[in-house]
């Protein structure tokens, strides 16, 4: 086995400093303003609600609706997202208005599917809705909200999903959203959360008719807050700009925050102790809510973040935790087969995308799967279920837009929907084939053999002599980490191996050691052998501290190795 090829990117320019000073550099933030705004930004720094599209119409219709006595509707999508979009409205309008009326609705993702659905509407009708705002979709409804308004319902969307440049819009009474075509809002990046908490910070601006919303109000704003970060970093969006400065106060709040729902989901994800950050929250909170979703129904989800019984929300989160341990081997059961199966077809090969279709795979978890095939051929992929339907899911890399691609593709489909890194689709009955050798045909067209090898883009070189634990903890001002501000990763040239083993289930990851700096290289125990002791190797990691019985140590989470030139 050799090592895997990536292609190791640098800065223009090395600057001299300590490592944050490098790093900071690295990202293009060289001077002083430019540092302080982005490693001590506050929510200060916000742009204000109203300067979001729509807000300014949206939110005094919703306060003149609960003045009027009319009933609200709140329907969302069933990812994390869309969950905690609904519930920041909940919480929100119940503050404002504890008797109103509003109810939710999350359509079922198998059943259904996303979206606005004319049924779903004329049974919210049927229940007595008169007024609907969607959070986390609708921008592309035209036909469903043409469908409620003929039934006498006021429609208002909110969404951050891009439409087509020349696409017709819903006709709603407003459209919150940050980057409609010919919107000039500062940052278009918004998750759906975030869009709803702005319509939720406004409307209780509007109600206490001052910025000053007073205590009760603004410890709602600071809870939803969290559920606004949670959403944003599930759906992961770039953690840049407004996006970073949300996620950051929303991490920093979580153990605060008066939910119980969220106290409920921390108990069940962390340990006393641990501080929460957007890897917890990606990997073990978001998990835990989608997996309601995917495996069963979302509005469990959804009650765990609006109920006010703390013993109730206990109870579903112990319930969300064994959905998300089923979820975790279903999810293996399919990588399994479709790693097999992209390997036996000569796709991860000879072909620039992989797209494949399996009997009874789950449609509600294939998108994790896409997103793990993704990461180890770093090419786009389809996967589609063959059930009574043909549903599918496409994940993709950086530089080809999936929504454009499958836009092209349209005719093979009956639904579609997404945006440039992830879409979703059913497939017309008999199509599979020609839409399986169109996607290629268009994969292979535009992305090269270059664009198929990975990039890793370094910070910075750096000496093991740097690598100690108040360097590392100075790095970590730059958190929350994701996508848009990835950790710091940094290069140990020319370093020596004392020794490498596998560890872990399967023997499935490395453990390596150069002196005392301990590399972990998940995922590539297969790679074992091309280590051996003595061997000198560069190396690019992410450092990180951690902590063994009370004592803290820097350790390197590998990102590639090669051999020394």
């Amino acid at each position: 086995m050799t090592l895997p090829i990536c292609r190791w990117t640098f800065p223009q320019e090395e600057v001299g400093g300590d490592l944050l000073a490098r790093v900071l550099a690295a990202r293009g933030l060289s001077g002083p303003e430019e540092q302080e705004a982005y490693l001590h930004g506050n929510l200060k720094a916000l742009p204000r609600p109203e300067a979001l599209p729509g807000v300014s119409t949206a939110a005094p219709h919703l306060l003149d609706a609960i003045d009027q006595g009319r009933s609200i509707a709140i329907y969302g999508d069933y990812d994390v997202d869309g969950i905690t979009s609904v519930a920041i409205l909940w919480h929100t309008l119940r503050a404002i208005a504890p008797d109103a009326q509003i109810q939710t609705y999350i359509p079922h993702r198998v059943d259904e599917g996303y979206g606005l659905h004319c049924e779903a509407l004329s049974r919210l009708h049927e229940q007595g809705a008169q007024v609907v705002i969607t959070v986390d979709c609708g921008v592309t409804a035209v036909e469903e909200v043409a469908h409620a308004r003929g039934l006498g319902m006021d429609m208002i969307i909110t969404d951050h999903h891009r439409p087509d440049a020349h696409a017709v819009l819903p006709d709603a009474v407003a459209i919150v959203h940050p980057a409609l075509p010919g919107s000039t809002y500062p940052w278009p990046h918004l998750s759906g959360s975030v869009v709803a908490w702005k319509l939720a910070w406004h409307m209780a601006r509007l109600h206490a008719g001052s910025d000053r919303v007073g205590t009760a109000l603004q410890h709602v704003l600071m809870d939803t807050l969290c559920l606004a970060g949670l959403g944003l970093i599930a759906d992961v969006m770039p953690l840049a700009d407004e996006n970073r400065i949300i996620a950051k106060a929303a991490l920093g709040h979580m153990h605060r925050c008066r939910i119980p729902g969220v106290e409920a989901l921390l108990r069940s994800c962390l340990k006393p102790e641990e501080s929460v950050d957007a890897e917890a929250v990606g990997f073990r909170m978001a998990p835990r809510l989608n997996a309601a979703g995917r495996l069963d129904d979302a509005r469990i989800a959804l009650e765990l973040l609006t109920t006010e019984d703390q013993n109730e929300a206990a109870q579903i989160a112990d319930q969300l935790t064994s959905i998300n341990i089923k979820r975790q081997k279903v999810v293996k059961d399919i990588e399994t087969v479709a790693l097999d199966r992209a390997r036996d077809s000569g796709q991860t090969e000879s072909e620039s995308a992989i797209v494949l279709c399996g009997r009874d795979w789950n449609p509600g978890v294939i998108g994790i799967v896409c997103s793990r095939l993704v990461e180890r051929f770093h090419r786009p992929v389809v996967l589609v279920c063959e059930g009574e339907s043909l549903k599918g899911s496409v994940r993709s890399i950086d530089g080809f837009s999936v929504y454009e691609a499958m836009s092209q593709c349209r005719d093979h489909f009956e639904t579609f929907g997404g945006h440039a890194m992830a879409a979703g689709m059913t497939v017309k009955q008999g199509h599979f084939e020609e839409f399986r050798d169109q996607f290629l045909a268009i994969a292979s067209s535009q992305l090269s053999q270059d664009d198929l090898i990975r990039e890793l883009r370094v910070d910075s070189e750096a000496s093991l002599d740097e690598l100690t634990v108040p360097s590392i903890r100075r790095l970590d001002a730059m958190r929350p980490f994701g996508r848009g501000n990835p950790g710091p990763r940094l290069l140990l040239r020319d370093v020596v191996v004392d020794s490498c083993k596998v560890m872990g289930a399967h023997s499935a990851h490395l453990d390596i050691r150069l002196g005392r700096l301990r590399c972990v290289w998940w995922g590539r125990g297969d790679l074992e052998s091309s280590l051996p002791r003595g061997r000198r190797v560069d190396i690019v990691g992410k450092p990180v501290i951690d902590t063994w019985k009370g004592a803290a140590r820097v350790q390197l989470v590998v990102d590639d190795i090669k051999p020394s030139d």
